[in-house]
């Protein structure tokens, strides 16, 4: 891809002087904007992963990571490994390491055939044999079957969203070395890792997509989004991951170049939420529908949130259904004090993720909002908890996945789907409503995430929905500006290409 089409550029170059003599030598502003090898890509990332792994994001387990943990290493796995299938900017799949497929009426049975040629970073074949073997031990529930440079998936259950799922970065075609490290398929190779500080990654020259426009990425670790920020300034990061709110507001008068790239601002991809655990005190369903009545979601949003977000009360976000809208998400403080009429209601402790700078000051205002309605609310870290604000990852464009992987982390019954074709929105619709029925979950928000990229990064487009590769854009696919400090390096690369 990236190699080939440089190749197909310079080729038409050298052609282009004997079809005509009148075309003119390209300015140097064209020069500067051709695609370069070289250099090396500065990443930071808050997270402090102590492995290389894809952490579930369920809150109620400590264990696991939070919606950002997810994110970061999600971002950085995919640099490594190669999924199956993709998905483009309208949540269609695309062809990865399998290159066709299809399926049966029922959606139990799926074929797939294999893109050829494909190897591990260790030199080894992506054969079918080996695919199999990694997705077989990811799903217990899938029957893998290999046949050729062909795999089949069978489940007892219908999977009409399976393209959808192969796409997650939790089904990336990843071996692991002695030591753990990952090694996959994709443009980078692990050359570096030290946990929860540093992975240095080096470009695959074999990479069946092509060899990146970078020679390496090095991602930092444990850099809060401020950090991130001065070091973007400072010219000491490319790439950033930045507050959401950042992404709207105007550059900043007097900025340096090397920071003058625009953060990019993704679709909201998180859902904030109130959820009730099983043994909450909060029993009586209308007490969790006048908190849910009571939160004015409008004053969050602008101060506390600064701008960034959606007020929402449904799971998923409307850039998904389209039908969001049909959950109110206004506050009636008059309707919650009638459903509360004549009735005692018992305090309620609500907690938060600690690890969430934004939390504390959400769930002090929302305890505020419930005492205005006459419900006593306690903001507390320690104790029993009746009440939990949790974030919840939205990893995919496609709704039905989406909703099955928020209804996971929010602790709620899995959602059956039917097996038909394309997207069934009154299915959808149905069974997002009786996810929400009786209150166990009130949503109270989506969220985006952002990045931004220095001047000196180009080619640099961003992915809607926050992914920094496999999906809409790849960082295998940026180059860096020229530098003295580089110059040596283009020139060997160039060289390479002749």
């Amino acid at each position: 891809m990236r190699r080939i089409a440089y190749r197909l550029l310079a080729a038409i170059s050298l052609i282009a002087p004997i079809v005509t003599a009148t075309i003119m030598a390209p300015s140097a502003a064209t020069a500067e904007t051709r695609p370069r090898y070289g250099g090396t890509l500065r990443v930071m990332m808050e997270s402090t992963p102590d492995a290389l792994e894809l952490l579930s994001n369920n809150p109620s387990n400590p264990a696991n990571g939070t919606p950002a943990d997810y994110w970061d290493m999600a971002r950085a796995l995919a640099l490594i490994g190669d999924t199956l299938v993709k998905l483009d900017a309208e949540g269609r799949p695309q062809p990865a390491l399998a290159v066709a497929w299809q399926s049966d009426a029922t959606a139990r049975h799926w074929h797939f055939t294999l893109r050829r040629g494909v190897r591990f970073h260790d030199g080894s074949v992506a054969s079918s044999e080996a695919i199999a073997q990694i997705l077989g031990a990811l799903h217990a529930g899938w029957v893998v079957r290999t046949s050729a440079d062909s795999l089949t998936i069978d489940s007892e259950t219908a999977m009409p969203s399976l393209l959808a799922e192969l796409a997650l970065p939790r089904n990336l075609v990843l071996q692991r070395n002695a030591d753990g490290i990952p090694i996959g398929t994709g443009p980078f190779i692990v050359a570096e890792w030290q946990p929860a500080k540093l992975l240095k990654l080096a470009a695959n020259e074999d990479s069946w997509e092509g060899r990146p426009f970078v020679d390496a990425v090095e991602i930092e670790f444990g850099k809060s989004l401020r950090d991130q920020a001065v070091a973007l300034e400072l010219d000491k990061a490319d790439v950033i991951e930045a507050a959401p709110q950042a992404a709207s507001g105007p550059q900043r008068q007097g900025a340096p170049s090397s920071a003058s790239s625009p953060s990019l601002l993704s679709l909201p991809v998180e859902l904030l939420a109130l959820v009730f655990p099983a043994n909450s005190k909060a029993q009586d369903a209308r007490l969790r529908e006048a908190l849910a009545l009571a939160i004015d979601r409008k004053p969050i949003q602008s101060v506390l949130l600064k701008g960034a977000g959606e007020p929402a009360a449904s799971i998923l976000p409307n850039w998904m259904t389209g039908y969001s809208a049909v959950f109110v998400a206004q506050a009636s403080p008059q309707r919650a004090h009638t459903l509360l009429a004549d009735s005692r209601q018992p305090a309620l402790s609500l907690s938060y993720d600690a690890r969430d700078p934004q939390a504390q000051l959400i769930a002090e205002r929302i305890a505020l909002n419930a005492r205005d309605v006459g419900i006593t609310v306690q903001v507390s870290l320690s104790g029993a908890e009746d009440v939990r604000l949790m974030r919840v990852v939205l990893p995919s464009p496609d709704p039905a996945t989406s909703l099955a992987e928020a209804a996971r982390q929010l602790g709620l019954a899995q959602p059956a789907f039917s097996a038909v074709r394309g997207e069934n929105l009154d299915e959808l619709y149905r069974t997002e409503r009786g996810l929400l029925d009786g209150y166990a979950v009130i949503p109270l928000f989506h969220l985006p995430v952002a990045s931004a990229a220095s001047g000196r990064v180009r080619g640099w487009a961003g992915d809607r929905r926050g992914e920094w590769s496999g999906g809409e854009f790849s960082l295998a696919d940026v180059w860096l500006e020229s530098s003295t400090a580089d110059s040596r390096g283009d020139s060997e690369s160039q060289a390479g290409l002749r």
